[in-house]
């Protein structure tokens, strides 16, 4: 079954660089599952949803300010823990579907 491209939200508030760092993160663990996304990188000011976004993935730090969005989300306790990131993403990408 073909499913639409995914768009992936990558959020941080300590930066552009460390928001680079967790896209590469999410794009890397992408290509390991084979399923294809959009990755935006974003700062908390300058974040903008639209109605086609599948999934936000940021620091546990916005989950306060991001609970009401109308979006899945993945709240990471390490930025740059690869690991944390490809188990969070498989659990999501199974509850939608895409595993």
């Amino acid at each position: 079954m073909l499913r639409k491209k995914l768009k992936i939200v990558a959020l941080c508030g300590m930066g552009m660089g460390t928001v680079f760092l967790i896209k590469m993160n999410i794009e890397k663990v992408l290509k390991e599952l084979q399923i294809p996304a959009e990755v935006i990188a974003s700062n908390i000011s300058s974040l903008s949803l639209g109605h086609d976004t599948d999934l936000i993935v940021a620091s546990m730090d916005f989950e306060k300010l991001l609970k009401d969005k109308p979006v899945r989300k993945i709240f990471l306790k390490n930025l740059i823990d690869i690991g944390e990131l490809k188990t969070k993403m498989v659990a999501v990408l199974k509850e939608m579907g895409y595993l």
